[in-house]
């Protein structure tokens, strides 16, 4: 909050506080009225609590507030709303997230590798302030789950809703989660287009190969960036030993096939990056926002709305209850 006009703090307010302390304490003293009585131990008996003198004295004191609240009114009180206005186009970004089963690994512990992704591309999705971002899941089929929009909190609630198997059919089929983000990003006026395919699997699903996919990607251009997601000892999976219990395995099988995932991100101007463990995976991300900076020029501007006309109807509202009482309750006779 401001005030528009904070002159007449300066000009009233110190009149306000002389006022009020040369008529309720200078003033009192120098001119107090007395009566000489030669034994006062009668008239102290007789005194007790007033009511009617201490809503008087109260009274005094609320045409005082009711002044600095006029005077609050008169310095034009006003609460600003800050809207702001871009004059360039932000990145249009499509994140594409593998769904299959073997996200569900947890050699990113403590969390597997599904709820990494999801973690990290929440937060990457905050960082994105001025761009609009669009989501994409695959296993063996690729849908899209949200298209490009600036609602980020929205956006994070689907990321969020992401569960193993949302497809419908298990697999990796790369090459199509691909060509869906293209389709979504092909017809975006924005210059710079971008895909993060984030996978932990070697493309086995799917009606068109990865590299086929990034060329048609590239002719648009559309640039790729491509995390391999997982450890190098493999896949850790629990499972039911009917002796044992609960326990864990490691699986070595289902390898990424690093060098297709670094051909797709060549062949389109972008990178490979391979996560290991969730800091890896974190850093990758901040990395990829830091190589794709919207270069936005935002203008803000300060929408400012008057509140003193709630200042004023509580100084009138005091003043008028003032006057009431003194002429009717606490009426006072000379």
């Amino acid at each position: 909050m401001r005030f528009a006009s904070p002159i007449f703090f300066i000009i009233f307010l110190p009149i306000l506080i002389f006022a009020y302390f040369y008529i309720n304490v200078f003033k009192t003293k120098l001119f107090k009225t007395h009566v000489d009585f030669s034994r006062v131990k009668f008239l102290q008996e007789l005194v007790s609590f007033n009511l009617k003198e201490h809503l008087y004295k109260l009274l005094q004191l609320l045409k005082y507030v009711a002044l600095i609240f006029a005077v609050i009114a008169l310095a034009r009180p006003q609460e600003g709303k800050v809207f702001e206005e871009t004059n360039d186009q932000g990145i249009d970004i499509i994140m594409a997230l593998d769904t299959s089963s073997s996200m569900s690994s947890l050699d990113f512990k403590p969390l597997n590798r599904m709820e990494a992704a999801k973690k990290v591309t929440c937060d990457f999705i905050k960082e994105r302030k001025y761009d609009r971002v669009g989501l994409v899941i695959f296993s063996g089929l690729a849908f899209t789950q949200c298209p490009l929009t600036t609602d980020k909190t929205s956006l994070i609630e689907f990321v969020k809703d992401i569960n193993i198997g949302d497809t419908g059919l298990d697999g990796t089929a790369v090459g199509s989660a691909i060509m869906t983000s293209v389709n979504r990003l092909k017809d975006s006026k924005v210059k710079s287009k971008i895909i993060i395919v984030v996978t932990d699997g070697n493309n086995n699903m799917g009606e068109i190969d990865p590299i086929t996919a990034s060329k048609i990607a590239q002719s648009y251009n559309i640039k790729i960036y491509t995390i391999g997601v997982g450890s190098l000892e493999g896949a850790i999976y629990q499972i039911k030993d009917p002796f044992f219990g609960v326990r864990e395995v490691r699986s070595t099988q289902d390898a990424i096939n690093e060098d297709a995932l670094k051909e797709i991100a060549v062949t389109t101007g972008g990178k490979y990056f391979r996560a290991q463990d969730t800091k890896s995976f974190e850093d990758i991300m901040q990395h990829i926002n830091k190589l794709e900076k919207s270069e936005i020029k935002v203008i803000q501007h300060t929408l400012y709305n008057e509140l003193y006309k709630y200042f004023l109807i509580i100084s009138l509202c005091l003043l008028i209850m003032t006057v009431i009482l003194e002429n009717t309750y606490l009426r006072k006779l000379p």
